[in-house]
């Protein structure tokens, strides 16, 4: 018996009612004398009868254009019928139209900038901008079937140009800046574009010379070029063979003019998709469909309204942009963000701030939100949202649990599509209920269906019978089709075949199982196996290289990206051709290039044919029989493969087993050059430049102590941080006690100190000093007894005077600025409280997530703290008995939360583990443990602030009223994404630098 997961939403009677979807259903009813009793019973005629269906939507959604309705299809093959051959119109004008439903004062923009300036754009003054930029792109020489190519940061200026650019029927094709020159050549050189519009500025409108460098060579890199457009003011690369021209003085003097009406399937985007085989596939995508099909979604599938405001987490690389654009057809307002993703808060905010009513986002930032221990609900009140969509990898059940339980009962939809459609097979529909785990229907008008599957329940591959409008006419420079055509339709001839596996229920809604076809999804992004090789081509020593994924977690994001190697003749992957590797794909691609291992292996998987069985390789590493080893030439090499990356783990996890050495100094170069994947080592190189990381350090110097006995912090990197110089500390056997206090960045101007946590040592703070903006040096103070010759200070209080003491030897001037990173926090403020006292200025006294013990509650509070830890050990002893107990607990344990301003977060996970800490650090945990324990704040006539954050673990009580009353009500509370660790680590410490940065600054 198949089991139907549980409801998540279900729509109201009067939603259903009053959904535009409704309408049209009664609309359809009323033109054919058909009735439609349910969702199944529509959908079915919009397949069996799609000409009418199309043909009835036309009319129904209002669409502008000239010409003749019919035929509405011309052929019943996918691959080759053409829609509406005798229609023309202009998809731009659609968009922008202004009439008494859509008047020019309503509301069609909303650009979010990066520096936080916002543009607000109405109909009429987003359609003078488009026609005026349309005019003076015309007085340049574009004109229909130009090819333009767009290099765009996610604002409004990439809007207008780009509907400019449609709107004279050319051809546009976007991405963004953060790509490489390689990639973006690879995507637009087969194009011969004649347009390049890039921005010159940053996202937060600072001149990049990265960028500009990057922009240099895609401009240089595509020979077909007449004319560069910049869309902003910022400075111009020196050596361009073509002048630059300033869009704003393109359209300051040209008048308006009108729309021009072309083809029904005249070229609208070209997109870029990659296989598995062979160059990006740039995929032609026409006005009409495009408009079609996004106008069917955007009102019938996600029932948006001239009311509504729809916000879509997107940049100009993927066709998620093109999709929110033509929402603009719908008459909402678009909502655009260019800036960084910098915490689990940053997207929830602005769909509070904006009143957003339909949020797309990804699974990838549900899950960063989930992990970080965020609660959008708690913080925002979202007065407007009623949908939220989810698009770009698997959206896994647990996911919509959380959705439900942290941000509100709204439907969370699953769609997914493609680039290749620029659209969706399945997505949402409101009038149907949100099943955990599923989208909620297939896509009007489409035929979709699991080919292979044996029933309901069983994954088949996602395929589309019927022809459709948002077909792409074809791929650029294949004028026979043939590439098209063994894309799409080798499979099954005549139906369309998308490389995605799939399963639907008896009840039709769907869930995606991942790709078929190759393409990887590494932690969101989404990577061409063909793409990877391309980027190779040339490094000497490969023969021949495939891309794999690898799952090594329950969900999508955690997954790996393995790179096995054939080794041309006499090439040995050796360190040397590993860092040469990861240079490349790093340069080339990007950071989501870089693979996690790289495993030489004597072959590949062939099929008798000769076709690579890359799919049998990703059966063996998930560690599942290939289905058909017989259909395979050399089956034995897949046993090979898994072995050598079982190796390659092992050697990994053993890179501290050093070999034998004569010298301290021969000693040292070999546990560096394992630990970082390095062939040879200079006395300049830099450690941390080489891709060193804090765990690698505590790695390193943990082997120097098995080896020599020599106790070096973790820090002294910070002292000697090139090769040379530590090997002059190594090479003395008994190296000179390092100060208290060191260096953690240099600048200009009063530093600011940060004191050490636990374990006594900065390591863990070399993040975070290096991500402060602005140009002040750096300092941080590590724990005496880092060197085990040394007696650790055993309270907070004898740290503190220590440090003070340290500053006034060294004859440091204030005022002072001081943070401490939790039991440091408890350090810096015991100095600021005791220079206060002598009479010295404090600029800034920070905690950053510094908690104090549930000792320093008053009696009563104390008591009832210790209450709640027992409930909560309780309630995981009924969870561990059933599930279902561990719910009925909960309103129990909020009521007991908010009486004693406790709140219940997820437990954190130490950096690293007791093994991987030096003997010197362990002790000085120990001791730190104490030192907490017994701490209790004086009061501190200051202002504090206090960095918490949002993940806390259950068992320390809420410090901010402790805080608080320290401080006689002088504390600011300021929440940072992630927990008690990750608050300093990748990505959650560029949120915790740039927030203490910019009240640093205020001060």
């Amino acid at each position: 018996m198949v089991v139907k997961p549980p409801l998540i939403h279900c729509p109201l009677p009067q939603t259903v009612a009053h959904s535009q979807l409704t309408d049209f259903m009664r609309f359809c009813a009323e033109q054919t004398g058909l009735a439609f009793p349910d969702a199944p019973s529509f959908h079915a005629f919009s397949v069996r009868d799609y000409r009418c269906f199309w043909s009835l939507f036309v009319r129904w959604s209002g669409v502008l254009c000239e010409g003749e309705l019919q035929p509405v299809c011309v052929g019943d093959l996918c691959e080759s019928a053409e829609f509406f051959p005798g229609l023309r119109l202009s998809y731009v004008e659609n968009l922008l139209r202004i009439d008494e439903r859509l008047p020019a004062h309503l509301p069609a923009l909303t650009s979010i900038r990066g520096d936080g300036r916002v543009e607000r754009l109405d109909r009429g003054t987003l359609s003078d901008r488009v026609q005026r930029s349309a005019a003076g792109l015309a007085t340049l020489g574009v004109s229909a079937g130009d090819r333009v190519v767009a290099v765009f940061h996610n604002d409004a200026d990439a809007v207008v140009a780009g509907l400019a650019s449609a709107a004279l029927g050319a051809g546009l094709s976007t991405s963004s800046p953060d790509m490489g020159a390689f990639s973006l050549l690879a995507r637009f050189q087969p194009l011969e574009p004649s347009v390049l519009l890039f921005p010159l500025l940053d996202a937060q409108g600072v001149p990049d010379p990265a960028l500009a460098q990057r922009l240099f060579e895609v401009a240089e890199g595509l020979p077909s070029l007449r004319h560069l457009v910049a869309l902003d003011d910022g400075p111009v690369p020196p050596g361009l063979r073509l002048s630059v021209v300033r869009m704003q003085a393109l359209t300051a003097t040209t008048p308006p003019r009108a729309w021009t009406r072309f083809a029904f399937n005249h070229p609208l985007f070209t997109l870029f998709s990659s296989g598995t085989t062979g160059q990006p596939k740039c995929i032609i995508h026409g006005a009409g469909g495009s408009l079609l099909e996004h106008l069917k979604e955007h009102r019938l599938h996600c029932d948006l309204r001239p009311e509504d405001t729809l916000f879509f987490q997107t940049s100009c690389s993927w066709m998620m942009w093109n999709w929110q654009l033509s929402a603009l057809a719908v008459g909402c307002r678009v909502v655009l963000y260019s800036g960084a993703v910098k915490g689990p808060e940053t997207l929830w905010k602005l769909v509070d701030d904006e009143d957003v009513t339909v949020f797309g986002t990804s699974p990838a930032y549900l899950k960063m939100s989930e992990d970080a221990g965020f609660r959008p609900a708690r913080k925002m009140l979202f007065p407007e949202l009623r949908a939220v969509l989810s698009t770009g990898s698997i959206l896994y059940d647990s996911q919509f649990d959380w959705v439900a339980r942290e941000v509100g009962p709204f439907p969370l939809q699953s769609i997914s599509g493609g680039t290749d459609i620029l659209g969706c097979f399945v997505l949402g529909n409101p009038n149907l209920p949100v099943c955990r785990g599923e989208s909620q229907c297939r896509s009007l008008g489409l035929d979709v269906e699991a080919e292979g599957a044996r029933g309901p329940g069983d994954p088949g591959e996602l395929v589309c019978r019927n022809p459709f409008p948002s077909r792409p006419l074809g791929f650029y420079g294949d004028a026979g089709g043939e590439r098209f055509h063994d894309a799409y339709f080798r499979q099954s001839p005549g139906v369309w075949s998308h490389g995605d596996l799939i399963e639907f229920s008896e009840s039709g809604t769907a869930r995606i199982h991942g790709r078929s076809d190759g393409v990887l999804n590494v932690h969101g992004v989404r990577i061409g196996p063909a793409e990877m090789v391309r980027m190779l081509e040339g490094v000497a020593g490969l023969g021949e290289v495939l891309a794999v994924e690898q799952r090594v977690g329950e969900d999508a994001l955690s997954s790996r990206l393995i790179l096995l190697v054939r080794l041309t003749s006499g090439s040995t992957l050796d360190a040397e051709l590993r860092h040469r590797i990861r240079q490349v794909l790093r340069t080339r691609g990007s950071a989501a290039h870089v693979p996690a291992l790289i495993v030489a292996v004597s072959a590949l998987p062939l099929t008798h044919s000769g076709k690579r069985a890359d799919g049998a390789v990703r059966d063996v590493l998930h560690g599942r029989k290939p289905k058909n080893l017989l259909a395979l030439r050399n089956p034995e090499c897949l046993a090979e493969i898994e072995k050598e990356v079982a190796l390659e783990d092992a050697r990994r996890e053993n890179a501290l087993v050093a070999a034998p050495a004569a010298t301290f100094e021969d000693l040292l170069r070999v546990i560096w050059t394992r630990l970082l994947d390095v062939p040879s080592l200079l006395p300049g190189d830099s450690f941390f430049a080489l891709g060193g990381t804090s765990l690698l350090a505590l790695r390193m110097v943990n082997e120097l102590h098995d080896q020599t006995g020599l106790d070096l912090p973790p820090s002294t990197l910070f002292d000697a941080p090139t090769f040379g110089a530590l090997c002059e500390i190594v090479c003395r056997r008994a190296p000179e006690p390092l100060s208290n206090l060191t260096s953690l960045r240099v600048g200009a101007g009063r530093p600011l100190y940060l004191v050490h946590g636990l374990a006594g040592d900065i390591l863990e703070l070399r993040s975070l000093a290096g991500r402060l903006p602005g140009h002040r040096p750096v300092l941080g103070f590590r724990a005496r007894g880092l060197d085990l010759r040394d007696a650790p200070d055993l309270t907070v209080e004898a740290m503190a005077e220590r440090y003070v003491e340290q500053l006034r030897a060294e004859k440091h001037a204030g005022p002072f600025a001081l943070a401490g990173y939790s039991f440091g926090g408890l350090i810096a403020f015991e100095m600021a409280r005791l220079l206060r006292e002598a009479g010295e200025d404090i600029e800034l006294c920070a905690l950053l997530d510094s908690e104090l013990h549930s000792a320093c509650l008053s009696p009563v509070a104390r008591t009832s703290f210790r209450l709640l830890k027992r409930v909560h050990r309780a309630t995981g002893k009924l969870a561990s008995l059933d599930p279902r107990l561990e719910l009925l607990s909960q309103p129990v344990l909020r009521v007991l939360e908010q009486q004693l301003d406790v709140t219940q977060r997820v437990p954190s996970v130490r950096p690293w583990t007791t093994e991987e800490m030096t003997p010197a650090m362990i002790r000085l945990e120990a001791v730190a443990w104490k030192a907490f324990r017994a701490y209790r704040p004086k009061p501190y006539l200051g202002s504090v602030l206090f960095f918490q954050a949002s993940s806390r673990p259950p068992t320390f009580c809420n410090p901010v009223p402790l805080w608080n009353d320290a401080t006689g009500g002088r504390l600011t509370v300021v929440t940072v994404p992630g927990d008690h660790f990750t608050v300093i680590r990748e990505p959650g410490v560029q949120v915790l630098a740039e927030r203490l940065g910019e009240l640093l600054a205020a001060a």
